[in-house]
């Protein structure tokens, strides 16, 4: 076996109303050389978080996965029973793939796992797989409980999740710190040209409030003419430009609330 986990499941401490964390240890065992791909898969995808929850290892090197329970509403029973469950998949892959650029990387091992499900279904399994239990424990464990008094068991049982392998998916990792300065980035500048876009609707607002004043004010036109027709546009293009300002003013509350929220 070319990837070894040092693990044989995972155990997961009470109280459960707060995230909990666990490690799964990688080790390359290879001597040819070899580079290995990993990627690790849940029973219960929605219940856990895994960073990083894929990756390359060079021969002779180690990596510590981090597995993060996610926080419950409330600890099921003391006698809850936990079949969550995770498999740690791993297949040898060229020495080059290492050195490729990240999206490079990224399509060329998709396209390196893919071959290995195909000649799996035809046969040949070149996929190292492991699975790993998961247990729930700081119960009861060596508690001294007085005869006659029950040990409390209110608490909202978890929902149990399936155990057959075909049941089995890729659980959600961590946001990445480059995706999240990227989109904070975008959204800076989204907010820059819209702080812009603002501005000249209220400058032109102010011009045509005013031309609206002067020809309230003068009551007639340089011909001697009522300039109802003329106030009437003026009035319709400031009513016309109030729209898109009030758009963009919401445009920018909501980018604001995103980034602060």
């Amino acid at each position: 076996m070319t990837l070894s986990v040092a693990e044989d499941g995972l155990e997961f401490r009470r109280p459960f109303n707060q995230v909990v964390k666990q490690y799964i240890h990688l080790s390359n065992t290879a001597t040819d050389g070899s580079v290995v791909a990993f990627k690790i898969k849940t029973t219960a995808p929605k219940q856990y978080c895994v960073r990083p929850n894929a990756g390359l290892i060079a021969a002779g090197g180690t990596r510590d996965v981090e597995v993060l329970l996610q926080a419950m509403k409330e600890d099921p029973p003391l006698d809850f029973k936990c079949k969550d469950k995770f498999l740690v998949q791993s297949i040898t892959v060229p020495a080059d793939v290492a050195t490729l650029d990240s999206d490079a990387q990224t399509a060329r091992l998709q396209e390196l796992w893919a071959r290995a499900d195909e000649a799996k279904k035809g046969g040949v399994d070149n996929i190292i797989e492991k699975k790993l239990k998961c247990t729930f424990v700081g119960g009861n464990e060596g508690v001294s409980v007085p005869t006659g008094i029950p040990l409390p068991s209110t608490a909202t049982p978890v929902k149990a999740s399936p155990s057959t392998p075909e049941a089995y998916n890729t659980p959600a990792a961590a946001p990445s710190t480059a995706a999240s300065d990227r989109e904070l980035r975008d959204a800076k500048e989204a907010i820059k040209r819209l702080t812009v876009a603002c501005e000249g609707y209220k400058s032109e607002i102010e011009r045509l409030n005013q031309l609206r004043q002067r020809r309230t004010g003068g009551g007639a036109d340089d011909k001697g003419g009522v300039g109802a027709a003329g106030l009437g546009q003026v009035q319709a293009q400031a009513q016309g430009l109030a729209m898109p300002l009030a758009i963009a003013l919401a445009l920018i509350a909501f980018i604001l609330g995103a980034i602060l929220f």
